[in-house]
């Protein structure tokens, strides 16, 4: 697939929207491109996180085993093509919370935790972008109340571009969305 196009997919990504396009070029430096199969697993729930991954081509689905449906498991989303999948893994680095399977086989494009960790530090711009997209996923959440001194600055998105906070934002909302799991059932 030519960069171009590849760059165009990265910039979907709510994280990465406005950068500009050196910014992208940087990651995509990072970046890996692999093949996939319908019927393969891309990962499966609690896996260890290990970055990010775009649906170029093809067809994925999102889906969890939870005790409260028996054990089989539930669709929570279909990805097509610029779609990503493991955002907050390549953050926080926390398990999988979900298992991903390949429906039509086709194309992902990998950003490794570990590689974007080191890029951040090198490219603060794409750290500040990072910070201030979590803060707005966190503020475009109609029921999710901060008690702390710090939801000022998440509203304001006046938080550090460290990878300390990304982390802690990215507690916020595994939490909520946990939240929201629970009460959804």
């Amino acid at each position: 697939m030519p960069e171009i196009q590849k760059e165009a997919s990265i910039a979907t990504i709510p994280f990465f929207k406005s950068l500009p396009a050196s910014d992208l070029f940087a990651i995509l430096g990072i970046t890996t491109t692999k093949k996939v199969e319908a019927g393969e697993n891309l990962f499966s729930q609690d896996d260890p996180s290990d970055g990010l991954y775009v649906l170029l081509s093809g067809k994925l689905e999102v889906y969890i085993f939870s005790g409260f449906s028996g054990g089989a498991p539930k669709v929570l989303a279909q990805l097509n093509p610029g779609q990503c999948v493991g955002e907050m893994g390549l953050l926080d680095g926390q398990n999988r919370s979900a298992s991903v399977k390949v429906l039509e086989g086709g194309e992902v494009m990998f950003v490794p935790t570990v590689g974007f960790a080191v890029l951040l530090q090198s490219h603060p711009h794409i750290a500040k972008e990072v910070v201030n997209s979590l803060c707005d996923m966190i503020n475009n959440q109609p029921k999710l109340i901060i008690r702390s001194e710090k939801a000022v600055l998440i509203k304001n998105k006046q938080l550090a571009p460290a990878l300390s906070n990304m982390k802690a934002l990215c507690a916020i909302l595994r939490e909520h969305n946990k939240n929201v799991a629970i009460a959804s059932r």
